[in-house]
């Protein structure tokens, strides 16, 4: 290895991902969506609230958002995260087709890894699962941070 640089010692695996149920909407009210899915969200805007209540001069929301997060904790696969959600709203398909005349549906992931190696896999089944309900798949990636791995010196 050059002596220009250095090799800092392996980092333990820290992968993590997230997932999530977003729906937004003009139209259909967050606390309406809750009402039709007859799912309690973890969080939920109306259209026109303002985007920091503690500052009366934020922006306002263009759109209502009820956002259902997974249940599972970072550790979990991202496989997981997909599979706990198609469960939860696997009952509510009619609705969720009634609900995409007038909402965008996402299924929202996050995944990270400290190192920068990882990679998960979304086998066909569980995909085709997501695309019958209707949900679109956001993924956000994120890259590791500049302190891991090979360094310049």
């Amino acid at each position: 290895m050059p002596e220009h640089l250095t090799m800092r010692a392996p980092l333990p695996e820290t992968k993590w991902s997230v997932g999530s149920i977003r729906i937004t909407s003009r139209t259909v009210r967050a606390e309406e969506i809750s009402v039709r899915l007859g799912i309690v969200p973890d969080e939920q805007f109306e259209r026109g609230s303002l985007m920091s209540p503690r500052n009366p001069d934020s922006h306002r929301r263009e759109s209502s958002v009820w956002i259902r997060r997974s249940g599972l904790g970072s550790g979990n696969r991202l496989e997981e995260h997909v599979a706990a959600l198609v469960r939860l709203v696997d009952g509510c398909r009619e609705e969720l087709t009634r609900l995409s005349a007038d909402c965008d549906l996402e299924l929202y992931l996050g995944f990270g890894s400290e190192n920068g190696q990882g990679g998960c896999v979304l086998p066909a089944r569980l995909l085709a699962e997501v695309g019958g309900l209707g949900l679109d798949i956001v993924l956000d990636l994120y890259p590791p941070t500049p302190e891991a791995g090979v360094v310049g010196g």
